[in-house]
């Protein structure tokens, strides 16, 4: 196939005060085995040598771009997006190592799916593999028709997503209370079909200064879980009720509704009853197979306990 012929990559590189760890990172994008890529960088006022290393690789695939103030991780992704000109889009942090055929592969796999996203291990500040896990062991990687499962949960790092431009005018702005991956992965089984491929594409890196902590390497967050995997983030579900395309408006209505009521101890037979239903989709994504037993007890625990496990991030 003509290089004519292939789609265009853009990869959104978000950077702030990376200089420990961008070389590499760069170094992993530059040689990519599939070359039709732009990489857009959106520097957010680093106060380190960010901007040198950047201007230093001089490749006419590069550009680099200083904000006049910091917008914050969230808001510097939507900017980065913005900046894209390529029919897909790949989303990507400044610490992590990538696989040199990683966009080749979500290229070749894409097909008419609005997004594709791979499964990553994970590594130390030195760059060598933390045991044996990885993002599929953690979680179920869900590529199924329903957005349900999401708005309780995700297994959609942005940095292993690559999605069409299609989806641009569905997901932006961001809203800075929330992730933006979340959002993007909620928005994609809304829009258009998803498709999960089975391989480890992204060495993603866990350190002190990570905005994420996958392996709980940080001290542990202070949420109320009494099942515990789950904690609702009320916001997050009113949010996610409120999508202008939801492909099962009523149904995230209904749960949103049923989340909420029992906040205040309303609703609870209604919710227990909605858990049990849906089951398989709404904790598909954190939960092992179970027993029908144990599904009851688990709906149970999470419709009847005295303390609902909920917390609000914008509180």
């Amino acid at each position: 196939m003509m290089d004519l012929e292939l789609p265009l990559v853009s990869i959104a590189l978000c950077t702030y005060n990376g200089q420990t760890y961008l070389r590499e990172q760069l170094d992993s994008l530059i040689n990519q085995t599939y070359q039709k890529i732009e990489i857009i960088i959106v520097d957010d006022c680093s106060a380190d040598d960010t901007e040198k290393i950047c201007l230093s690789y001089n490749n006419i695939k590069l550009s680099f771009h200083q904000n006049e103030m910091n917008l914050g991780y969230t808001k510097n992704f939507e900017k980065a997006i913005t900046l894209c000109k390529g029919e897909y889009i790949c989303l990507c942090d400044q610490d992590d190592i990538w696989e040199l055929d990683k966009i080749e592969q979500l290229v070749k796999n894409i097909n008419d799916s609005i997004l594709i996203y791979h499964d990553s291990d994970f590594i130390n500040d030195e760059g060598d593999k933390i045991g044996f896990q990885s993002m599929s062991s953690r979680y179920n990687m869900y590529q199924g028709y329903s957005a349900l499962p999401f708005i309780l949960s995700n297994c959609i790092s942005g940095h292993a997503a690559m999605f069409s431009i299609k989806l641009v005018p569905y997901l932006l702005p961001f809203d800075k209370r929330f992730y933006h991956d979340w959002w993007l992965a909620y928005v994609a089984f809304n829009i258009g079909s998803v498709k999960y491929l089975d391989h480890i594409l992204v060495h993603y890196r866990q350190h002190d200064l990570s905005i994420t902590d996958n392996l709980n390497l940080k001290e542990k967050r202070v949420v109320i879980e009494p099942t515990n995997r789950i904690a609702i983030d009320i916001d997050w579900v009113e949010k996610c009720s409120k999508f202008s395309a939801n492909k099962q408006p009523q149904l995230i209505k209904k749960a949103y509704k049923l989340f909420y009521d029992i906040q205040f101890g309303k609703s609870r037979l209604r919710l227990f009853l909605f858990l049990i239903h849906y089951y398989d989709q709404i904790f598909y994504i954190i939960s092992k197979k179970k027993s029908l037993t144990s599904k009851i007890n688990y709906a149970r625990k999470v419709a009847f306990s005295k303390k609902p496990p909920f917390y609000n991030k914008s509180s």
